[in-house]
């Protein structure tokens, strides 16, 4: 087992002080992103793969009576359903704000996305490594295949060439792509923080899994819960670690035994 990061305990290791808190709580609300969190980063967005016994323990969870679980993502909410597709789950998409179907956004914020893609595609042509992915809502640049020196250059770049747009659109910066998103699209923290607020759930003990920059809102969000770093990252809001999606199986099947022990 590798070590966590510097000052973060690993969950698994402490499993049996946190079990304490989760047996004491009628209700658990179970957050979780999705790549690096549930699968393995792959090259390319299509290439995941959900593993067997993380599937397993996602379909026991989402018909366990006192667990609510939320798929949280920068992905869009029919690609969590494509490649999750376990019913009774709640699939929120693109940092929670895509949570049906019928998600849309106004005209000038669509025309905002177009121009600011095209005009970053544009100056992206310079850098074979680096492409860009249309979510219709959001894109991102995706910066994995790219070195490291490279990608800090391109993401000062991008910063300066948005500029224009900043009064309608936002940047997000992952660990592995930059998201460019409208403003009105405001985060996984704030999504947690309002499914929390609905009256069924308030009293919820809440759990959150992430892996990227993305999710240290969602860390906060769930500050009276348990928050969880997947890998090694420093600095991070989140109380515990663990280091692959492999042991976020492992923690949820802890998670489901706890329950179950009386």
């Amino acid at each position: 087992m590798k070590p966590p990061p510097p000052g973060i305990p690993h969950l698994l290791t402490l499993w049996d002080r946190v079990a304490r808190r989760i047996r004491a709580d009628a209700r658990i609300a179970v957050f979780l992103d999705f790549d690096g969190t549930l699968v393995d980063i792959a090259p390319r967005p299509n290439q995941v793969h959900l593993k067997p016994k993380a599937r397993n323990i996602l379909q026991r969870l989402a018909r366990h009576p006192r667990v609510t679980v939320v798929v949280v993502s920068g992905r869009r909410r029919a690609e969590l359903l494509q490649y999750i597709g376990v019913r009774g789950i709640h699939y929120f998409g693109l940092y929670g704000w895509e949570r049906s179907a019928k998600c849309a956004l106004p005209t000038a914020v669509r025309q905002a996305l177009r121009r600011a893609r095209t005009e970053l595609a544009r100056h992206l042509r310079a850098y074979p490594s680096i492409w860009i992915e249309n979510k219709r809502s959001t894109f991102s640049v995706h910066l994995l295949d790219a070195p490291p020196d490279l990608q800090t250059r391109v993401r000062r770049e991008l910063r300066a060439l948005l500029k224009p747009f900043l009064r309608t659109l936002r940047i997000v910066e992952n660990i592995r792509d930059v998201e460019v998103l409208p403003r009105s699209m405001p985060g996984k923290g704030i999504a947690v923080r309002q499914f929390l607020a609905q009256p069924a759930f308030r009293r919820s003990f809440p759990v959150y899994f992430g892996d990227d920059l993305s999710d240290e809102s969602g860390f906060v969000a769930v500050r009276r819960g348990l928050s969880v770093l997947v890998g090694k990252r420093s600095p991070t809001r989140a109380r515990y670690s663990v280091n692959t999606p492999a042991e976020v199986a492992a923690a949820l099947t802890k998670l489901e035994a706890t329950l179950t022990r009386k």
